[in-house]
Formats: structure tokens, sequence, C-alpha cells
């Protein structure tokens, strides 16, 4: 694989694209998420990778720098946030103009404040105090709306600065130069990097973000976003905001597999001009089976494959602390032969699959499948389709055997 600016993942399981400004628009970058999974043969990616880059080389250079481990233990928002996530946390409702959501500790207060917010939330980040923005609403590469269902302020990007624009034209900046991650879950083209006075470059500057994990896309589908909401927040602390990205697109590429396993190599052209009337013409050329609503649900898969990016260092951990668990597991050896065993801790089921990354010892002798509950591939095994979830019930499933991978999950423990 020749590819520029991408340092193969040779034996190794993190790997950086670096990348001048302009370099990275959302042709390019999807380009790079197909040679990431094309490393080997089979569908997924087999190394965690992200893009470094900023609007001038003192701001790539600062992210590449920043490799210490961080406890995400507060947080700033647009959408809701999870209740034991975060020790400290603010959301501004993007559905009811003047609705603020504060939580600092363990109770969450509502204030009704009546008024568009987009100047308060500026100085929310700008006061400094998040380890985390999470959001959701309209925007495209140069203006996000902080309102989604009521007339509201935007912020926009000024070479590297960030500034929110109030409906009466009051102009309020952002400077934040603490470390941050930010997940725009539900954001159209927030991570999409088309030159260096776009909004995701002031983001990474005057925003303070060192990792961006959102779509270089429109988003009508969601699932990679939402999804990677879901792998980071359901169980905090387990997953990082890279490996939380990365389980969100691996989990879409096997339930592919399973369903349309063609669609797992398919490249549409029409994808990398971004626009989705062009995308649906050119799907529905081939898409000739089933009804509507199922070709609709096959097309949003193909486009969330390729259009949700993360951008900084996958081997800094960013993660929420430590918190509530819904299963327990790892590898197990029996007879000289690797397993993968999951164990439920309560009778509720995890919103994201049990999976575990295997280790680069283990990997050229793994028996790739995805059947059943499994799906279990070289780099990685997941447990797709568990069935009932109840507390103590466990399951198991060999890494190595060729043969005889039927193993029902059972009650108890082992």
């Amino acid at each position: 694989m020749d590819l520029p600016g991408v340092v193969e993942p040779d034996g190794v399981d993190h790997a950086i694209v670096v990348a001048m400004p302009g370099e990275a628009g959302r042709a390019q970058s999807a380009a790079w998420q197909r040679a990431f999974r094309a490393i080997d043969d089979d569908p997924f990616e087999d190394a965690m990778w992200g893009i470094v880059t900023g609007p001038s080389p003192g701001v790539a250079l600062r992210i590449a720098q920043r490799t210490e481990p961080m406890v995400l233990i507060s947080a700033l928002g647009t959408t809701p946030l999870p209740d034991s996530a975060f020790a400290r946390a603010t959301w501004f409702s993007e559905g009811v103009q003047g609705e603020v959501h504060r939580r600092d500790g363990r109770e969450w207060i509502v204030e009704a404040r009546g008024v568009e917010q987009s100047g308060a939330f500026a100085r929310e980040w700008s006061a400094d105090w998040a380890d985390l923005i999470f959001t959701s609403g309209r925007s495209n590469e140069m203006r996000w709306l902080v309102g989604y269902s009521y007339p509201s302020g935007r912020l926009v990007p000024r070479r590297g600065e960030l500034w929110v624009r109030e409906l009466d034209g009051i102009e309020t900046p952002i400077r934040s130069p603490r470390s941050k991650a930010m997940l725009a879950a539900g954001n159209c083209l927030m991570a999409h990097l088309r030159d260096e006075d776009c909004l995701a470059m002031a983001l990474l500057d005057a925003g303070g973000v060192d990792q961006l994990a959102g779509y270089a896309s429109v988003t009508w589908d969601g699932r990679a976003g939402w999804g990677c909401s879901r792998w980071l927040f359901d169980e905090p602390g387990r997953w990082s905001l890279a490996e939380a990205v990365q389980w969100s697109r691996t989990e879409l590429l096997a339930r592919m597999q399973r369903s349309h396993p063609d669609d797992l190599r398919r490249v549409v052209d029409a994808f990398d001009r971004s626009a989705r009337r062009d995308f649906e013409a050119a799907c529905n050329a081939w898409m000739t089976d089933g009804p509507s609503e199922a070709r609709q649900a096959r097309m949003g898969a193909l486009w969330d494959r390729d259009g949700f990016l993360f951008v900084g260092d996958p081997a800094r951990r960013m993660a929420p602390a430590d918190s509530g668990r819904w299963w327990e597991g790892g590898i197990v050896w029996r007879d000289g032969e690797p397993w993968f065993e999951v164990r439920a801790l309560s009778d509720r089921a995890p919103q994201a699959p049990p999976a575990i990354q295997l280790p680069l010892g283990m990997r050229a002798r793994v028996a790739s499948r995805n059947e059943g509950p499994w799906c279990v591939a070289d780099s990685f095994a997941m447990l797709l389709e568990p069935g009932t979830w109840q507390a103590g019930r466990t399951w198991a499933a060999p890494l190595w055997r060729a043969s005889e991978y039927d193993s029902p999950p059972t009650k108890g423990t082992r």
C-alpha cells in the first residue's frame, strides 16, 4: 500500500495521517478510510488512525506533542449529556429556546431563560472548564447554529479564530487553551477539513480541541456519529474517544457484512461530491431489491461508512472517568487456545456490543467469521448478537479453531 502522508501500520496498531490544510477534504479523507480497510483481506480497519493537522504548523505540533492521557471529567454540549459520565456538565438545549441544563454533583438543574443563548454558550466555552464538547445541530464547514428548532446565533471561523455571532449581531470570541476532546455526533460537516479557514480548523485552534470526532459529510442517517456516542458513554471509561470512533465504524461494517456483504468494498463516486441526492440516485441504480425503507437503511450505512472521521493522535487516551459496567470479560486460555469470554453483570444489555481488540501476536492464527452471536476478525472479536441478556450469563468463542464454532451461552459462571 502506497499512501502519501500515511505511516503504514506494519506491526503497529496506531497510525497518523499528517495533512496540510486543504489536503484532507472530503474525497481524500474517504480515500484514507478505504485504504485503512484494505490493508489485508478482511473489510475491517486493522489500525486505529487519525488525522493530525491545523491551520498553522504550531497548532498541528501542539496536537502531536500532547500525549498525556486525559480523564474527561467535565462536559459542555448542545445535546443531552449522560447522567453518570461527568462530575460537571452543562448542555444548552437545541430544541427549547433558553433552556440550559446544569449538573455539578448529583442533581440536574434546569434553567429556563426564555431568550436565545448562543452568547452564553460562547462564554461557557471560554471559561475553560470543559474537557469534552458534545454537540448536535445544524452546521456546515463555515457555521454551526446553537439552536436547532428555533432561530439562534452561530459559531463561525476566522483564520483560526472562533466567534459566536448572536441574532442581534453582537459577536463574542471563544478562546479556550484547555486541552479537550470534541464529539460532534449529530452535526453535518463539522470535521470536514476543507481549508485553513473552515470551522474544524478554528475548533482545533481557538477552541483548544486536540481530538475531534465528526462528519466530513452531511449527516442524515447518523449511525456512525450517534453510534460513537453509545460506545463512549454507555460504559464510561471503557473506551477512549479514538476507540469509540473505530468501534462505531467496525460495528457498522460488521452489520453490513451480515446484511449486504457486497456493499463492504463498493465505492460510490457520488459520495465524494457530498450531494445526498446524487448519492441516492447512484445507489438506486443497483439497489433494486427490497422495500424503500430497507434501501434507505442500506444507503445510510454506505454513507456513514466513509463519512465519520477522527482528527488527532489516536494513541492519546482521552476518555470519561470509569463508571458502571454491563459486562466483564476478555481472553481466556483453554487447552492452549485463546477464547473471548463475556459475562453479563446485570439484566440491562449494553448499548454497544461487547468487544475486544486482539493482541498483535495473536492475529496471524485467528479464524475469522461473522455468524451467530459472533463477529471475529484478525484484529478484534465482538459479541454482535447476544440474544437474551441476563446477569450471570456467559458467552465464549474460540479464536483460533477452524471448526466447532457453535458455543451456546450458558447460565452462571465458568
